[in-house]
């Protein structure tokens, strides 16, 4: 079903140049750069992962970025009920024979789904399916992110400056998308989202991303 005219006109001029870089220098120095063009604010994103979220991003004051944990937060809750399934699976054998083999079974295998689903490793797909990214784009960039990779989102309504933008990225070695719609990363599945040179204290963790939506 097509969109309202309406829609198509307000989206006409909405544009997303999403770069993959090199994490370090050459991504700081593109941050300022796209802050100099006037790429601020809720237009510029970067996601990155890190060990430690809470370490502070040499970005210049007031940048946007999102921090995935490279570590095993936010699985508690999978992994103990993958516990509970093991519990649950052996009483049942050794207090009922007549079903317990059954039962054992099944809450094995939803014991070892949990557990697998636990400890692999979701990197920025999440993010990139709630803001809905290009089904044909968002594996090479979750690929990318996964390998390494810095993914840095830009958004402008005027097409004068998307030559800019990616000169700027390309300058830094980084490849990249132009899509033709705005793309507003939020964080979710446990992914923080932060501003340079806020304090850690003063940052929003976000469990998921339509509670982002709803901030002032």
């Amino acid at each position: 079903m097509s969109e309202p005219v309406g829609i198509l006109s307000e989206r006409k001029n909405d544009y997303t140049v999403v770069g993959i870089l090199e994490d370090g220098v050459g991504l700081n120095r593109a941050v300022s750069d796209l802050r100099a063009l006037g790429i601020t604010g809720e237009d510029l994103t970067v996601i990155l992962k890190r060990t430690d979220p809470d370490e502070p991003e040499p970005f210049p004051d007031g940048t946007r970025y999102i921090v995935v944990p490279d570590d095993l937060r936010g699985l508690e809750i999978p992994i103990a009920f993958a516990a509970i399934f093991v519990v649950a699976s052996l009483l049942f054998a050794f207090t009922a024979p007549g079903i317990g083999t059954m039962i054992f079974v099944f809450f094995s295998a939803m014991a070892a789904i949990l557990a697998a689903g636990a400890f692999t490793s979701v990197g920025v797909d999440p993010i990139l399916m709630e803001m809905e990214a290009p089904p044909e784009d968002a594996g090479a960039w979750n690929d990318a992110f996964e390998g390494g990779k810095v993914l840095l989102f830009a958004s402008t309504t005027d097409h004068r400056a998307l030559r800019p933008i990616w000169e700027i990225l390309r300058s830094q070695g980084a490849d990249f998308n132009i899509i033709e719609r705005r793309l507003e990363p939020q964080p979710t599945s446990g992914a923080t989202l932060r501003r340079a040179g806020e304090e850690p204290e003063g940052q929003k963790y976000v469990m998921d991303a339509r509670e982002a939506y709803r901030e002032p």
